[in-house]
């Protein structure tokens, strides 16, 4: 600390106790150096600090932090944003026994002309964000530009920039990071090492191991993101939350029949005495996007479609959604049958949408977002991402044992696949992106991931993050059959924030 302090005086600062003590500072210090500078001199500060100066700025600091991208950076703004922000609104708070929704994070990013630079930008912050990862879990990283001579048992952090097969039927992976490019050898006679390979998709970043020189380099291992063990989260008080998706309300495949049923069901009016009961404690209605069939999705859409003016199709499932209780908060996200853009992050619906719904216990969010549930004074509740989940056709036809594996089958095989990369798209042909923010990086590691759009019900248990892929209220259109999907319909997934168990009711 005392560096710290003698090079602000040293540039002409005074530092008062009151920041030297404060946990402002104590929160800042965990920086790097380099970067505390630069945080710092980017507020203007007075030419004496103290404590109230940040305080007053506090929103601002936040939101600087939030831009550098990086997971030290996203923990201060955090705790900042928790104990100063929040402060005023916590000696009033209240807190219910259930029913507590938080929208933490979303990307309602209006769409603008992009250029190059853009997309330059976007790739040097992915990279930027997961080398900090990856470099805290290994040693000895030697940047390209610096590799000099022959070396050994070096590490290499690089995107993905091609992957090729040579005739030998090794692996060609040519790295990039911010001082050059380099080519990477991957042996196919080392097996552990070549499956690895195998799964490496473009644009994601890895770290490898391995010997060579500036010209090659020929791998030994190679280290993913991945996602660190997290501790489990129980909710002290019984409450469920219900996770659905890809209702199609327009189309003539739409199970309105079943969807009726699970309505009757969530509002306690069918079942035996013990399922009424678990009824009456759900909370919380996911719906995590494609809620309409929507107009010219794919071709001759119109030949199946029941409602054929999008509005109306809206209209419909609003009048269907105000039949369920109104102590239930309904949280929803848009797919890419939705009426808002196929780039991602997708925004919220328009206000035209949403007043149509015109519903306070209706919350809609964005595609990809980061939604907190079932908060109270003794816990901190569960935090939820909802990601429609269009990216997943691409890797389920493009990575091999994943399409021998049939995981259109089983999505939950390439959910894995996906959180062993901390990114739910790292590959830029997978979905249409908007390079604004990289928001399928998993930056903030939720306590439940939840998907759907391949219209088939899993669930996977990975270090301790409960991810779900959700069924279905549409039967097989004559479009899914040509591309071989098997719809597994009128499934939801039923979870007790208090004991963590996960059950699938079946509304078939």
């Amino acid at each position: 600390m005392m560096n710290v302090v003698q090079e602000l005086m040293a540039k002409g600062y005074l530092i008062e106790t009151n920041f030297l003590k404060s946990d402002i500072l104590e929160q800042l210090l965990k920086l790097d150096k380099d970067l505390f500078f630069e945080l710092i001199f980017s507020m203007n500060p007075p030419k004496i600090i103290n404590k109230n100066f940040f305080i007053k700025t506090m929103p601002l600091l936040v939101e600087k932090l939030k831009k550098y991208q990086k997971e030290e950076t996203f923990q201060i703004a955090s705790y900042f944003s928790e104990k100063y922000l929040k402060k005023e609104e916590k000696k009033e708070e209240v807190f219910e026994e259930s029913n507590n929704l938080d929208i933490i994070q979303e990307y309602d990013v209006k769409a603008r002309k992009i250029e190059v630079e853009d997309f330059v930008e976007y790739f040097r912050s992915r990279y930027k964000f997961f080398k900090n990862i990856l470099q805290e879990r290994i040693e000895n990283i030697v940047s390209i530009g610096k590799i000099f001579g022959n070396r050994r048992n070096i590490f290499v952090i690089g995107i993905v920039y091609d992957k090729k097969y040579t005739k030998n039927k090794n692996i060609l992976l040519e790295l990039e990071d911010l001082s050059g490019k380099i080519v990477a050898i991957v042996n196919k006679d080392k097996k552990e090492v070549f499956e690895k390979a195998s799964s490496v998709v473009l644009d994601e970043v890895i770290a490898v191991k391995a010997s060579g020189n500036r010209e090659v380099l020929f791998v030994e291992d190679i280290i993913f993101p991945d996602i660190i063990l997290k501790e489990k989260k129980y909710a002290k008080e019984e409450e469920y939350a219900i996770f659905i998706a890809d209702l199609h309300i327009g189309s003539n495949k739409f199970l309105e029949e079943n969807f009726l049923k699970f309505i009757s069901w969530i509002n306690g009016k069918i079942g035996n005495e013990r399922q009424e009961e678990i009824a009456k404690k759900v909370k919380y209605l996911f719906i995590v996007g494609d809620l309409v069939d929507g107009v010219g999705i794919y071709p001759n859409q119109e030949k199946e479609l029941k409602i054929k003016d999008i509005y109306e199709q809206y209209k419909y499932c609003a009048e269907l959604l105000k039949k369920i209780r109104k102590d239930i908060k309904i949280i929803v996200c848009p797919g890419n049958h939705d009426a808002v853009r196929l780039l991602e992050p997708q925004p919220k619906f328009n206000q035209e949408i949403i007043d149509i719904f015109n519903s306070e216990n209706i919350f809609f969010t964005t595609n990809p977002s980061l939604v907190n549930i079932g908060k109270t004074k003794n816990f901190e509740g569960f935090n939820v991402l909802l990601y429609h989940g269009r990216s997943l056709d691409y890797y389920i036809d493009k990575i091999d044992f994943l399409r021998l594996s049939n995981a259109k089958l089983d999505p939950a095989l390439v959910l894995e696949f996906l959180l062993k990369k901390r990114h739910l798209g790292p590959a830029h042909a997978s979905t249409n992106i908007l390079p604004v923010e990289d928001a399928l990086a998993l930056k903030k590691i939720p306590d439940i991931i939840v998907t759907a759009h391949v219209h088939r019900s899993a669930v996977l248990n990975y270090n301790n993050i409960l991810v779900i892929s959700c069924s279905c209220f549409q039967s097989r259109t004559s479009y899914q059959e040509k591309l071989g999907h098997e719809p597994d319909p009128c499934k939801i997934c039923l979870f007790n924030l208090k004991t963590r168990k996960l059950n699938i009711l079946d509304f078939s």
